[in-house]
């Protein structure tokens, strides 16, 4: 059995596929902004973005670092949490661990 592959998918949001997924707008300035860590809840997941939280709050005098997990790896993200980042957060980073 053969697997043919047609095209490429461009995950920068460039092409017209992605179209109903484009990417969000990017922020002048980290500067005074509120960072959502989501963690996946696999080791070392925390720790990872624990660490990349306070290198940025360090380097861009963020406001605050919130950090969220999700109650089972295995499984998407809730949608209150979804909504919890977006009405806390200015911006966000989803991390994995292992």
């Amino acid at each position: 059995m053969s697997i043919v592959i047609d095209e490429i998918l461009d995950p920068t949001g460039g092409s017209e596929l992605t179209a109903d997924a484009t990417l969000a707008p990017r922020l002048e300035t980290l500067s005074g902004k509120t960072l959502g860590l989501l963690d996946n809840g696999k080791p070392n997941g925390a720790a990872l973005l624990s660490e990349l939280g306070a290198g940025l709050q360090r380097e861009h005098r963020l406001r605050d670092v919130l950090m969220y997990t999700k109650p089972y790896f295995g499984t998407p993200v809730e949608e209150s949490q979804i909504q919890q980042i977006l009405e806390n957060c200015d911006f966000a980073v989803a991390g994995i661990g292992d």
